[in-house]
């Protein structure tokens, strides 16, 4: 597997996971007081943000990436949604990731 793609799996799984937690774990947590969901999610999220930072790092380290690519898919995966546009933009800017 090319490292563009794990690229592209890992900002793709990263939005999922902070969707997941923001809109359906968190509320669920103080609305009915079942801390489950976040005490699952959070550390998935933050396990795949970890993997994400370090994966785009390297591909930059390594001239895989384009230095403004690399600024977006760290930005989005802050944001609710943002990971999703980083990795529409992953895939325009390589189009051997939309197979």
């Amino acid at each position: 597997m090319s490292h563009r793609k794990i690229l592209n799996w890992l900002a793709f799984s990263d939005g999922i996971a902070l969707l997941a937690l923001v809109f359906v774990a968190v509320p669920v947590k103080y609305m009915l007081d079942q801390p489950l969901g976040v005490k699952l999610l959070g550390p998935l999220h933050g396990a795949l943000f970890l993997s994400l930072a370090t994966a785009t790092l390297s591909a930059l380290a390594r001239g895989i990436l384009r230095p403004g690519l690399a600024l977006l898919l760290l930005i989005g995966a802050l944001l609710p949604l943002g990971a999703f546009i980083a990795d529409h933009k992953l895939r325009q800017a390589y189009p051997e990731l939309q197979t």
